[in-house]
């Protein structure tokens, strides 16, 4: 049902200071309908009920969707990114995921850039699905420590100082996070292309970049902003 597109064009980008390795695939699929199609089948439930906060709704990917993503990207962490040989690709989660959280909604945390785990070779991959002009993927330093990644060595100094940060200066704007301030500095925008695959360490700080939020939020997974989220991680099974 799935097909990679062979002709597809994929590209690094070296991010910030520590220059994280973020892959960029271009026109990954031969069709994206057949995700989308999947998706609108599925009963999405919101995010406390998938315990994160995804400012959103999410539904499991099928597994056809799910083996060709993987079989497809395996080489890239190996022959690209340099994961080391002894280890091997464990998935860990997937799921369709659709934003429909309006701004007034949002929680605190969802208000500020997060990372995904401190977990060292642990990866999020994230592909855009439908057409439409919406907001792309952001990745943030925090300016009073000048992290670009949380590890499991700074979490706990991140977090002190970003709560630091909130006890002296305030609450952040009650919005979906986007432009640099006082507290986080913008480092790159990638921005929201049909059939785009991203692939970004889960340590990295980033956020959606929702500037135009009744342009993004919809409970229509047919036309709204979704997209497909895999978290996978590299283990030791020789251990």
């Amino acid at each position: 049902m799935y097909r990679v597109n062979q002709k597809s064009k994929n590209r690094m980008l070296y991010v910030g200071l520590e220059k994280t390795p973020v892959i960029i695939i271009d026109d990954f699929l031969e069709d994206t309908k057949p995700a989308v199609n999947y998706a609108c089948k599925q009963q999405f439930i919101g995010g406390k009920e998938h315990n994160n906060y995804y400012p959103g709704e999410r539904t499991p990917v099928d597994t056809d969707y799910g083996m060709t993503v993987l079989n497809a990207i395996a080489p890239i962490f190996y022959n690209v990114i340099g994961i080391p040989s002894h280890l091997t690709l464990q998935p860990k989660s997937g799921s369709y995921s659709l934003l429909t959280q309006h701004e007034k909604d949002l929680e605190l945390m969802q208000c500020l850039p997060h990372f995904d785990n401190t977990e060292m070779f642990s990866f999020a991959v994230l592909h855009y699905l439908n057409d439409g002009d919406f907001g792309g993927t952001a990745l943030y330093k925090h300016k009073p420590t000048g992290y670009e990644n949380i590890n499991a060595a700074r979490k706990s100094h991140y977090m002190e100082s970003a709560q630091h940060h909130i006890d002296t200066v305030g609450n952040p704007e009650h919005k979906y996070f986007t432009r640099s301030t006082d507290h986080y500095e913008l480092l790159e925008v990638i921005e929201y292309k049909p059939n785009r695959l991203i692939i970004y360490p889960s340590t990295l700080l980033h956020s959606a970049f929702i500037e135009n939020p009744k342009k993004d939020v919809s409970n229509c997974p047919a036309s709204g902003r979704l997209t497909a989220n895999i978290f996978i991680e590299f283990i030791n099974n020789k251990k």
